[in-house]
C-alpha cells in the first residue's frame, strides 16, 4: 500500500489491488471530504483530527450509524512533511526547543512558552496535521503503572479508571508484533502477552528492525546499578529496564499514527466527512447546549457545522482549552477581560497543567555506530538500500532501544522533597533514563555519540495557559513552569549524577565526557546547564482536567462532559488530571477509547 493510498484512489480501475476495501465499489475519495464555505449538519462534530480525534471518528463510524464531521486545521503529514515525519530515523527533526528553525509550519502550531528558568522562550511542538502529535512524537509507547491508574480513578471519583477496568480499552487500540524477523538474535525482548489482544488494532506496535550497538552496553550499565529487566513497559509496572516498543508498522518500517491507522481505515465510510485545513474558531450554543462549531479555512470562508448530538473537542493540550475560552467556557475573569460572554465559569480551564521535563544527560563519544555515523553519505546510502529492499535497518530506528525507570530512594532526598513526592503512589517512578543516540555536539571531532537522556516523570511543578485575545488565531499564552519547584530541581540533580554513574559502566565510551564535562560538578553549575538545555517532553496534561463535580480545578467529568454545558465533551490528553509516568501516547489512546465508548453507550441508549 503506497503512502496515503486513499488520496490516489481515482485510479480505481487501473490499480484495483491498491485501493482500500472501502473504495472497491468505485466511490470517489473526494466524496469523503467536506466542502469549504458550505454549512452542513452531522450527528457529531469532532474538533481536531489528532491522536484522540481520528480515533473517535473511526470508532463512532465503525460502531454506529451516526454521521460524523472530523475537522482538522492541518493536512496530511505524509504530503506536508514527506518522509521526515514517516521514517523513524528522522523523528527528532522539527522537535527542537529553539527558534523559528525548530518548527515546520505545515505540521506544527509554532507555540512558544513564556520565559522559563533561563529566560528563554521554548518551542513546544504540537501536531497541526491529521494524526496530531502521534504524527510528531518519538513513537515510544508505554502504559502507566497500576498505582497511577488507581490514583487517576480516585482523583476523578470513578473506578472506570483503575488498571483492571482500563485494560480492555488499552488493549483495544493496537496490534502488537515482536518483529523478530527483522531483529538481531541477541535482541529478544521480554513482553507480556496479556498486555495485548489479538483483536486489537488498527494501530501497530512493535520493536524497530535495527538495534544500535551501544544499547547492549546500556543494558549492562543498568544491571550493574541494580536495575532488573521487566516484561516491557506495558504491563502496569515500570521500575526496571526494558526494550522500548514503538508505534511503527513492522511491514513498512514507517511511523504508524492515528491518521495512518484509524483515519485511513475509516476514510470512505458513508458516515464520515473529513474537513482538511479547516480550523474551528468558536463553539456554537443554544442557551447552555452546544449545537455546532464555526469554522474557516486560513481565516477565510467562515461557515457552520451543526451537531445534532454532540460537539467533541480533541484539539490538543493547548488548543482545546483555548477553543473553550474563546467560546465562553473558562475562568470568568479572563473571559470578561476580552469581552467574551460567559456561558460556564470554569476556573480550571488552562490552569494546573502538568508536564514532565527532559533534561540533557551526559554525552560521550562511543565506539559503535550512532545516528551521526549513519548520516555519513556512504553509510546513509547503505541504510537506504537496506530499508528499500527489506524494510529494516537503521532508518527504522529513531535512536532509542532501551531505557529504565527508577523510584529514588527516600534517603537521597530532603524532607520537603519526600513530602512533595508522597502524593504519588509507591509504584510511580520519578526518573526515566533513555540511552539515546545523538548527533555530534558543536565542536566535536568524532561521528558517533550517545546520551543518557533523563526524563523527569514525577514532577511537582504545575503550569498554566490562557488566551491572548478573543480570537484563537492569536497564539495562547503558555507557561509549563518546568523545574520551578525546588523538589524538581533536587530530583534533576540526583538524576544527572545517577546518569554519570551509568556511564561508568559503559565500556564503549571514548575519551572524556563531552557534556556537561567532568569539571561541571556543583549543584549551581549543573542546574544552570539544565535550564539552558531543557527540552519539552510534550507530555503535558490537565489543561481541561477531569475531576469531580464541585472541584474548582475540574473542567470535565469522568466521561469527558464539560461541566455546566450540555452536549459538549473533551476527549484528548488535556483531560487527564495529571501526566502519568512515562510517555503519554499510550494513555491518550486508552483514555480516548474509554471516552468514545461512553459516547457510543449514550448513542445506543446504554448509559
Amino acid at each position: 500500500m503506497h503512502i496515503l493510498p486513499v488520496l490516489c484512489s481515482l485510479l480505481v480501475s487501473a490499480l484495483a489491488e491498491d485501493v482500500p476495501p472501502q473504495f472497491d465499489d468505485g466511490q470517489l475519495t473526494g466524496n469523503g471530504f467536506g466542502i469549504p464555505g458550505i454549512n452542513a449538519t452531522y450527528d457529531y462534530v469532532i474538533v481536531g483530527g489528532g491522536t484522540a480525534g481520528a480515533l473517535a471518528a473511526a470508532r463512532l463510524t465503525e460502531h454506529s450509524n451516526a454521521t460524523v464531521a472530523l475537522v482538522e486545521a492541518g493536512g496530511f503529514y505524509e504530503l506536508s512533511n514527506g518522509n521526515v515525519s514517516q521514517l523513524p530515523f528522522r523523528i527528532n527533526d522539527w522537535q527542537g526547543s529553539g527558534g523559528s528553525s525548530s518548527w515546520q509550519p505545515l505540521i506544527d502550531w509554532g507555540y512558544f512558552t513564556q520565559p522559563q528558568n533561563n529566560g528563554k522562550k521554548i518551542h513546544y511542538a504540537q501536531g497541526r496535521t491529521f494524526g496530531g502529535s502521534s504524527a510528531r512524537n518519538l513513537m515510544m509507547f508505554n502504559r502507566p503503572t497500576k498505582g497511577a491508574y488507581k490514583h487517576w480513578a480516585e482523583k476523578v471519583g470513578d473506578d472506570a479508571y483503575t488498571w483492571e477496568n482500563m485494560l480492555k480499552f488499552n488493549t483495544r487500540t493496537m496490534k502488537f508484533s515482536d518483529n523478530s524477523q527483522h531483529r538481531p538474535q541477541n535482541a529478544t525482548a521480554l513482553y507480556d502477552t496479556a498486555a495485548f489482544s489479538e483483536k486489537g488494532g488498527p494501530l501497530h506496535l512493535t520493536f524497530p528492525g535495527y538495534v544500535f550497538p551501544v544499547s547492549w552496553d546500556a543494558i549492562k550499565a543498568f544491571e550493574a546499578l541494580g536495575f532488573k529487566e521487566i516484561p516491557s513497559f506495558t504491563a502496569g509496572a515500570l521500575q526496571g529496564w526494558g526494550w522500548w516498543q514503538f508505534s511503527i508498522n513492522p511491514e513498512t518500517g514507517l511511523r504508524d499514527s492515528s491518521e495512518s491507522s484509524f483515519l485511513q481505515q475509516s476514510l470512505g465510510r458513508p458516515g464520515l466527512t473529513t474537513y482538511i485545513n479547516t480550523m474551528a474558531r468558536k463553539i456554537l450554543f443554544s442557551g447552555k447546549k452546544a449545537v455546532g462549531v464555526t469554522v474557516d479555512n486560513y481565516g477565510q470562508q467562515s461557515f457552520n457545522l451543526t451537531a445534532r448530538r454532540e460537539v467533541i473537542v480533541a484539539a490538543g493540550l493547548w488548543s482545546s482549552p483555548q477553543l473553550l475560552m474563546v467560546s465562553g467556557v473558562g475562568p470568568e475573569e479572563t473571559l470578561k477581560r476580552f469581552d467574551i460572554p460567559v456561558l460556564s465559569n470554569l476556573p480550571g480551564v488552562g490552569q494546573g497543567t502538568h508536564d514532565s521535563a527532559a533534561v540533557h544527560g551526559p554525552i560521550w563519544e562511543i565506539e559503535g555506530i550512532s545516528t551521526g555515523g549513519w548520516k555519513q553519505p556512504s553509510k546513509m546510502k547503505e541504510a537506504i538500500t537496506e530499508f528499500n529492499q527489506h524494510k529494516k535497518g537503521p532508518l527504522t530506528n529513531g535512536g532509542v532501544d532501551v531505557g529504565a525507570f527508577e523510584k529514588i530512594p527516600l534517603a537521597n532526598l530532603s524532607k520537603k522533597a519526600q513530602e512533595d513526592l508522597a502524593q504519588y503512589p509507591e509504584d510511580w517512578p520519578e526518573v526515566e533514563f533513555i540511552m539515546q543516540m545523538v548527533d555530534p555536539p558543536a565542536g566535536a571531532t568524532g561521528k558517533n555519540y550517545a546520551a543518557m537522556t533523563i526524563r523527569m516523570v514525577g514532577t511537582v511543578s504545575r503550569g498554566n495557559m490562557t488566551i491572548s485575545s478573543a480570537s484563537n488565531l492569536d497564539p495562547p499564552i503558555i507557561d509549563p513552569n518546568w523545574l520551578r519547584a525546588d523538589t524538581d530541581k533536587e530530583v534533576a540533580l540526583y538524576a544527572l549524577r545517577r546518569a554519570r554513574q551509568l556511564w561508568e559502566h559503559i565500556p564503549s565510551k571514548i575519551g572524556k565526557e563531552i557534556y556537561p564535562g567532568a569539571s561541571i560538578t556543583s549543584d549551581e553549575h549543573l542546574l544552570d546547564l539544565t535550564y539552558d538545555n531543557l527540552d519539552p517532553t510534550h507530555h503535558g496534561t490537565a489543561s481541561c482536567s477531569m475531576g469531580k463535580a464541585g472541584d474548582p480545578s475540574a473542567v470535565v467529568d469522568s466521561k469527558g462532559r464539560v461541566f455546566g454545558i450540555k452536549n459538549l465533551r473533551v476527549i484528548d490528553s488535556s483531560t487527564m488530571p495529571l501526566t502519568p509516568p512515562g510517555h503519554t501516547m499510550g494513555p491518550t489512546y486508552g483514555n480516548a477509547e474509554k471516552l468514545v465508548q461512553d459516547i457510543l453507550n449514550a448513542y445506543h441508549g446504554l448509559e
